[in-house]
């Protein structure tokens, strides 16, 4: 078994809270700033068409993180430096630079969930006293899943690079005409790579002057293992998880929980090679809720036992829940564990359990990310909203 170092973990969270394919030759970059951490246009070619990216790269050791603008901000890569190898590599699942594939993106790879994450029951809901039909994408549970931004075209509003970080915010206006979500939400998504780490600020507006609106939001990483069902995956130890109960058939949340005897004990998942012990289970991080808590933010940490290297995920207190999936070995043969911070349960519309209620022209702000090896290193750097 393997255990979380828990001081280490906690020196992580203090900085965290301090800061709120194929490669492209260098013909297709055209780079936008000076410094050791630049950004640069570039573009994924193929037979698919060409897609355009927003790379964030260390010029010192080649770290990047890859937006696909066009693709609802979707983060395609996530490249960070190995503690034992020190050689860069994918932290994530990426398209292997497939036009095709990205645009399909069947899995939802890197994609960001919003307006809400996870399933909506049967695609309906009720606010305010109407009731509101979301698109069914889920035909063969009946839901609607992951939000409506994962295919949306965001405008790049800011760049910039420097001598610690480099920077990109995109944004997107939901006007009222998405089928089942008349609210007018615009959405600020700012996207970080500092020396070993990637983090993403979100900052939501209800741009109405009247009316309130709901909201939540989740990110989908599928983080690369060399094995699944050898993996470890560990919830921080200063905050109790509750597993989330739901319906075997449709997956939304059936209302009861329990304590979590799942990733709290160092044993690894399970199964085989093609076929990991199947999960796709909600947790919530009790600490969110407990005013006099000291958890500020909390970490997932992913051990590939193989690699004997960690990936920690970390999440603010806006995001109070988790969602586990192990399932891409036995849909797509690559070994992965899919950890969703999510800011409200699954189907949150209509059980409200986590649900920002955002007011005429209030705004919500909150952050995620990914770091390699020692947590004590990761986000030293304040990084504002520009």
């Amino acid at each position: 078994m393997w255990r979380l170092n828990e001081i280490a973990c906690c020196a992580f969270l203090s900085l965290m809270v301090a800061a709120c394919g194929s490669v492209p030759s260098r013909s297709q970059r055209k780079s936008s700033a000076a410094g050791r951490f630049i950004v640069e246009d570039g573009t994924i070619d193929g037979h698919g068409g060409s897609i355009p990216t927003k790379q964030l790269v260390d010029t010192v050791s080649q770290q990047s993180v890859w937006v696909l603008p066009t693709q609802g901000g979707r983060v395609e890569a996530v490249r960070l430096m190995s503690p034992n190898s020190h050689r860069v590599r994918d932290v994530i699942l990426t398209h292997n630079g497939d036009p095709a594939a990205i645009k399909e993106n069947a899995l939802f790879k890197g994609a960001i969930l919003l307006p809400f994450a996870n399933r909506i029951a049967n695609g309906t809901y009720t606010f305010m006293g109407r009731t509101h039909r979301l698109h069914i994408n889920e035909p063969s549970r009946g839901n609607a899943i992951h939000g409506l931004l994962y295919n949306k075209e965001l405008s790049v509003v800011y760049s910039a690079g420097g001598d610690q970080y480099a920077i990109v915010t995109l944004e997107y206006k939901f006007d009222g005409t998405d089928p089942g979500y008349p609210f007018p939400l615009s959405v600020l998504l700012t996207y970080i790579l500092t020396e070993n780490s990637f983090v993403l600020n979100i900052r939501a507006t209800n741009e109405d002057d009247a009316r309130p609106l709901p909201f939540y939001m989740g990110w989908h990483p599928y983080i690369k293992v060399t094995k699944t069902a050898d993996a470890v995956v560990e919830f921080q130890q200063c905050s109790n998880y509750s597993h989330v109960l739901t319906d075997p058939e449709s997956l939304i949340p059936t209302g009861e929980t329990e304590p979590t005897k799942l990733f709290t004990n160092g044993h690894t998942i399970g199964g085989s090679t093609s076929a990991p012990t199947y999960i796709d289970d909600g947790f919530a991080i009790l600490a969110a809720f407990d005013s006099k808590s000291n958890c500020t933010a909390t970490t997932t940490t992913i051990y590939d036992t193989v690699a004997k290297e960690a990936v920690f995920l970390f999440q603010d207190r806006e995001f109070r829940f988790v969602q586990a999936f192990t399932g891409s070995a036995s849909i797509s043969g690559e070994q992965a564990v899919a950890i969703e911070p999510m800011s409200a349960e699954t189907d949150a519309y209509n059980n409200f359990i986590g649900l920002t209620i955002l007011n005429a022209k209030q705004k919500w702000s909150s952050s995620f990310g990914i770091t390699l090896g020692n947590p004590e290193h990761a986000l030293r750097y304040p990084v504002p909203f520009p």
